[in-house]
């Protein structure tokens, strides 16, 4: 038998092409929803957990005093939370259940099919949603035509987005929220990767990129979602502006632990196959948090610094410096990026609006002297061929009182000193790099006429190794030595240095 649909479009208007191409994607997506009757939807996905589920809903309606549609989906749980699912009080509700929890991906996939509005948000039964929350986070996605997801900073969450509150109870935990959540535009920052503690989205992005990948079975299922949103041109924002608390506590049984390692290196490789060795943490969540907090507020007002990232991978570092200089007010930059890779080549195109790809010792011929207010090496400075020659160019790129951001790798760490005893791994070829002593730098910048600021030490915990055998030598009166002061030098993985050019 023929099956018969009819959509009725009598209603509609015809999408208006517009001269920018997220423009023209709004105005069709506008002219393709259907019944919506606001602009913003709210899914809920439990799975079990009553109480935890009541809490999330509760707050949810009671917190979030805008119009939204909710849909409230039960995947597969005992009879108990469709039970309170249909005595939830919302003037546009609509509930969906699974009869069998598949995975998570399953969940989140009829969500998105089932969320219509213009902008959509997920929201998994452990986070409780305070006030403002989501009120804060439709102000950051409507504030441009380019941004396609945003959440906010956490409670139990990673990807340096967590956010602890101190609180005793829900009461207080809600006041905390409040006093926290005051939408100030200063506190978005642009990331390439995000933790979706909401999944907050435009429904026209997903429409273009599409839905969840079902190869990432729960972990870095939302790497690939950023990359995917970020290759379509689209931003990524964390709201610092914005806190909810994720209710969830980790297990930390040997079994748990283990499954948990099992399924980020799984998700880790399905990351890495996809985007033909690309790695979600090594080449996109690159922070230089450590490097870039040495910047100072520059107390300039209707400015436009010219920032330039070298070997940034994927653009994170050169994202830290603009977010950085947002905290100071200055939202308006120009960015340039310089890689010695062309793998990262697209994915810096979606952060600068300049990429250049060669090798380094022809950096020079692209830029022309005293060019830039801001630049960041993304590598260690004495894994260069030419580390000395390197530092000159920079500097001579540097505008006057323009900053250089760089890292020293310590060779002198206690892997080395391990390494040189017989007693550590040995050092690969990716790990290898001149011996620069963190002096000879200083002295050399010195020499340039550069003001450095004071040095930041990245550290690592010191091995049970090291400690005994720094134990030992203090024990010999043959070796005298302050173990106060080498103790902090041996942990130092990086040194982190922030170079100033003089008037």
């Amino acid at each position: 038998m023929d099956k018969y649909f009819e959509i009725n479009t009598d209603g509609a208007l015809p999408p208006v092409e517009a001269t920018s191409i997220f423009q023209s994607r709004g105005n069709a997506a506008l002219s393709f929803i259907q019944n919506c009757e606001n602009e913003l939807s709210i899914a809920v996905i439990s799975y079990n957990r009553i109480e935890k589920t009541k809490v999330c809903i509760d707050n949810l309606i009671q917190n979030t005093d805008i119009p939204y549609d909710l849909i409230l989906i039960d995947s597969g749980s005992q009879p108990e939370v469709m039970e309170y699912y249909k005595s939830v009080a919302h003037p546009n509700k609509t509930i969906i259940r699974i009869t069998k929890n598949i995975n998570a991906n399953f969940s989140f996939l009829v969500a998105m099919q089932n969320l219509k509005s213009k902008y959509c948000a997920i929201v998994s039964n452990d986070v409780v949603v305070p006030k403002n929350a989501i009120k804060n986070l439709l102000t950051c996605i409507k504030s441009a035509d380019n941004i396609g997801w945003v959440s906010p900073v956490s409670s139990n969450i990673s990807n340096l987005q967590q956010v602890n509150l101190s609180f005793n109870s829900p009461e207080e935990m809600n006041q905390a929220a409040e006093a926290f959540n005051i939408s100030d535009p200063l506190k978005w920052e642009e990331r390439l990767s995000l933790m979706p503690a909401i999944f907050f989205y435009k429904k026209e992005c997903i429409d273009i990129v599409g839905g969840f990948d079902y190869g990432f079975f729960h972990d870095f299922a939302d790497d690939d979602m950023a990359r995917r949103l970020n290759r379509a041109g689209y931003k990524t924002i964390l709201c610092k502006d914005t806190w909810v608390h994720h209710n969830h506590i980790y297990s930390s049984t040997p079994e748990d632990v283990l499954k948990q390692r099992n399924s980020i290196e799984q998700g880790r490789k399905n990351f890495l196959e996809k985007y033909y060795g690309l790695d979600a943490w090594d080449d996109v969540r690159n922070y230089e948090i450590g490097l870039t907090s040495l910047l100072e507020n520059p107390h300039k007002n209707d400015w436009i610094p010219n920032i330039l990232g070298v070997d940034t991978r994927c653009g994170t570092p050169i994202l830290d410096v603009r977010n950085q200089l947002r905290k100071y007010g200055i939202t308006k930059t120009t960015s340039h990026a310089f890689t010695t890779k062309a793998d990262y080549f697209f994915d810096l195109q979606t952060v600068c609006s300049h990429v250049n790809c060669d090798r380094i010792d022809y950096l020079y011929d692209y830029y022309d002297q005293e060019s830039f207010d801001f630049i960041i090496l993304g590598e260690p400075i004495n894994t260069y061929d030419n580390p000395k020659l390197l530092i000159n160019r920079l500097y001579g790129l540097l505008k006057p009182s323009g900053t250089l951001l760089l890292k020293l790798r310590n060779t002198f760490s206690q892997n080395n000193l391990l390494y040189s005893l017989g007693s550590f791994k040995e050092a690969t070829f990716d790990e290898s790099c001149s011996c620069i002593p963190l002096e000879s730098l200083y002295n050399h910048l010195i020499k340039l006429g550069a003001t450095i600021k004071p040095i930041m030490l990245l550290q690592e915990p010191a091995t049970l190794e090291i400690i005994s055998i720094l134990d030992e030598m203090n024990k010999s009166p043959a070796i005298t030595f302050d173990q106060e002061a080498i103790l902090p030098r041996l942990i130092t993985k990086d040194f982190l240095l922030c170079i100033e050019k003089k008037i």
